[in-house]
């Protein structure tokens, strides 16, 4: 079995070394305060909270729920969201299960159906359509079941950026009354887009400033990563490549667990034979080369002027993008240029860094490179 994973979150023995962050996170809860997780994209911040509700969790005295909320786009899908997975997350079986519901809500029912795969799925039921009601239901089934269990609460919000799909129905305000009334129960916050996310949790006009601590997900350091990967190859794959492998990815940990996934597939046909540059340079290049219909496709859906702007970005390596000689050899003007510029950034399909402009998603910034440079 292949021991990189990089299409899902991943923890156990698949979990890439973060001990210190979770060793941090720890602290931070148990001292009874809130946490928001932030970083660039693709450096595991979900697969963090997995873990730390998987191995740092004393199950004995925390009940955890874990709430993805990137497929909300209004109150209706939160609050179901919300029901679905406290049920999801329940310890008795199938029957057991639905009657604890019916004492915990009042304002939801549930239906219950196994999926093929043998999985319990629960449907929420709503009867009201108030989510001040709605909300005022989750928290005292929640205040109920750790009264009941003698546990205290945790809950992961994930994706947490979607939360201002609910400002229309001031939504962000009535969680905020809740999070503050129901002060028992803890809270990490995480998700993509790092700038909103910023926002929502520095920004003084926000309905969730100051509510939780912050802590930033940096790059895994270079001599950790190798102890993970080299672990993993048994001695094949020798620090000089994977030096070169976590430089040009700046140390993105997905881009670098995909590469391992696909180098570890060839460790298996050359069984006992150490992996050479040129088996790395080919499943680097095959790599992007697999992503060209998919980069292509993103690219013809920007604007003429957002392509001009990417390719400023690469070619100017993130600097100087206004000198006259550039704007001069990607024949746009410098008002053009910046309003494309600003777009991009407030996409966040480029970021900023130390007054360098970089493209956030790193394997489309490998690929761009290739095809304009």
């Amino acid at each position: 079995m292949n021991p990189f994973v990089y299409q899902k979150s991943c923890s156990g023995d698949s979990f890439c070394y973060r001990k210190d962050e979770l060793i941090q996170i720890n602290k931070i809860i148990t001292q009874r305060e809130n946490i928001f997780i932030y970083s660039k994209r693709k450096f595991g911040k979900t697969s963090l909270i997995k873990e730390f509700f998987h191995k740092n969790v004393d199950k004995n005295r925390y009940f955890t729920f874990y709430f993805d909320l990137f497929g909300i786009t209004n109150f209706v899908d939160f609050v179901k969201n919300i029901y679905k997975h406290i049920a999801l997350n329940l310890p008795e079986d199938y029957h057991l299960r639905l009657k604890h519901l019916k004492d915990l809500f009042a304002r939801a029912s549930f239906t219950a159906i196994i999926k093929d795969n043998g999985e319990l799925e629960f449907n929420p039921v709503l009867n009201s359509y108030n989510l001040d009601e709605l909300l005022a239901d989750i928290y005292k089934g929640l205040e109920k079941l750790s009264l009941q269990s003698g546990k205290k609460i945790i809950i992961a919000f994930d994706e947490f950026q979607q939360i201002s799909n609910l400002k229309e129905s001031k939504g962000d305000v009535l969680l905020r009354k809740y999070i503050d009334k129901y002060s028992d129960v803890r809270y990490i916050f995480t998700g993509l887009k790092r700038h909103l996310l910023t926002d929502i949790f520095s920004k003084k006009y926000s309905s969730f400033y100051n509510i939780a601590q912050k802590l930033e997900l940096k790059q895994i350091s270079k001599e950790k990563f190798y102890e993970y990967v080299d672990k993993r190859f048994k001695n094949k794959l020798s620090y000089e490549l994977f030096e070169r492998i976590y430089d040009n990815t700046e140390g993105e940990l997905k881009l670098i667990q995909e590469i391992c996934y696909h180098l570890y597939y060839v460790s298996c046909i050359k069984k006992n034979e150490i992996l050479t540059s040129e088996v790395v340079d080919y499943v680097y290049n095959s790599l992007l080369e697999s992503k060209n219909e998919y980069f292509k496709l993103f690219l013809n859906q920007l604007t003429m002027p957002q392509k001009i702007a990417l390719k400023a970005v690469v070619l100017n390596n993130g600097t100087e993008l206004y000198k006259k000689e550039n704007l001069f050899n990607l024949q746009v003007t410098k008002s053009s240029l910046n309003t494309a510029i600003r777009h991009l950034y407030k996409d966040e399909i480029i970021d900023k860094e130390n007054n360098k402009y970089y493209i956030s998603n790193k394997c489309l910034e490998l690929w761009c490179k290739k095809a304009f440079l």
